[in-house]
């Protein structure tokens, strides 16, 4: 138990550190000098800067928690690599829309949700490939030293 505790509270940290990052990108590069914490959409719809610094605040330590305890799927010895990695991809892609709508990460559309799906099968399949390519690798060179002796 203490294992998933600790994955989801650094997941909750990582959310949150990563949004405070892309929110100083995106504010750089679009802000005018000013910093912005989230979509200015969010403030109409609810209400108050506070109330929508506090659902960007929530969607990202829940993204980042459910990505930390997600990562156990792979822990599966029983499960397939492409089962593992079906669950965690439903699993971490259902709740970045769902992260997402509340935080307007992308437009309130067909077209805004689409591409957002696309993006991000794209990214998580790059960062996937590149994940078991190492993992591949170690093995790779485990097996060779446990052949030569």
């Amino acid at each position: 138990m203490k294992k998933y505790v600790l994955r989801t509270l650094t997941g909750i940290a990582f959310g949150i550190a990563i949004t405070q990052i892309i929110a100083l990108i995106v504010s750089f590069f679009i802000g005018n000098g000013n910093f912005y914490l989230f979509n200015p959409v969010m403030e109409r719809v609810y209400e108050t800067s506070l109330n929508a610094a506090l659902v960007q605040l929530l969607s990202s330590s829940l993204y980042g928690g459910v990505f930390g305890v997600s990562t156990f799927v792979f822990t599966k010895d029983n499960w397939s690599l492409v089962k593992q990695t079906v669950v965690h991809f439903i699993i971490i892609t259902c709740t970045c829309l769902l992260c997402g709508w509340l935080s307007f990460w992308y437009p309130h559309r067909i077209s805004g949700i689409l591409i957002a799906i696309g993006e991000y099968v794209v990214t998580y399949f790059i960062i996937w490939f590149c994940i078991y390519s190492s993992y591949k690798k170690s093995v790779s060179k485990i097996n060779e030293l446990t052949t030569e002796k």
